[in-house]
């Protein structure tokens, strides 16, 4: 395929339109291929996609920008760049499934566990609708991602999730594990996202400087128009940028 710049012609007598930029119309083709499958998992590098595209290396830099950004296509230095494929992990929010992002991307995902157990919180019942003392499922996590923290994760579940603390949430999905072991399966959510500072106790944690830029993100997850989840996420934020879809 050869991309070339110039205007279009018009067939009704009025002036001739500009074509679209050349990296527009290489982004548009290459999100197409992507969603076609074309690439598998690993993604050309810009050398093989000029020649692909018989264009300059910076035309290929640009219509890659927008891709790296959102998530679609992940670049990492001395690693080859990846194709991000959006399941249904994904569906719902940047954070829908931090396992399956970092995995995508190529690094290795653990979690350090700091609660795993059924407890009760006022606040986090009223989140889900439920009587101030039922007993909920609450998980702390610490993320990592290649062996550096990334992310500090509470989550509380509504009590039918309480299956999941059988299984070893260090290296599983959570929403995986809900979906095998409790036949629960998110439909929908909402995200408020914020940025913060980390306080002394985030920063160690994080392995950050006090008062380093973070997101912070609470969620609430649901099943049909029942809550779920009530989960509270603060992030790195010099290891992640957000892009987000909903249905």
């Amino acid at each position: 395929m050869n991309y070339s710049s110039g205007r279009t012609s018009s067939t009704d007598g009025s002036r001739p339109q500009p074509r679209r930029p050349l990296w527009v119309a290489v982004r548009d083709d290459l999100e197409r291929r992507i969603r076609a499958g074309d690439f598998g998992d690993i993604f050309p590098g810009e050398f093989e996609l000029s020649k692909q595209y018989g264009v300059s290396r910076s035309t290929i830099r640009a219509a890659l920008t927008p891709l790296r950004r959102n998530g679609t296509v992940a670049s990492q230095p001395g690693r080859p760049s990846r194709v991000i494929h959006v399941s249904e992990e994904h569906a719902y929010g940047p954070i829908y499934s931090l396992f399956a992002a970092v995995r995508s991307a190529g690094m290795t995902q653990r979690s350090t566990i700091r609660s795993a157990e059924m407890s009760t919180s006022s606040q986090a019942a009223v989140h889900l609708g439920l009587e101030p003392m039922t007993e909920l499922v609450h998980i702390a996590r610490t993320r990592y991602a290649d062996e550096e923290p990334l992310a500090e994760d509470e989550v509380w579940l509504a009590p039918e999730a309480r299956g999941v603390l059988d299984m070893d949430l260090s290296n599983t999905a959570l929403y995986e594990s809900l979906q095998r072991r409790c036949g629960l399966t998110l439909t929908s959510g909402n995200e408020t996202l914020h940025s913060i500072n980390l306080n002394a106790e985030q920063s160690r944690a994080l392995c950050c400087d006090p008062g380093a830029a973070a997101f912070y993100i609470e969620r609430i997850g649901r099943i049909g128009d029942r809550a779920i989840e009530w989960r509270q996420t603060v992030i790195r934020g010099d290891r992640f940028s957000v892009s987000t879809t909903y249905p």
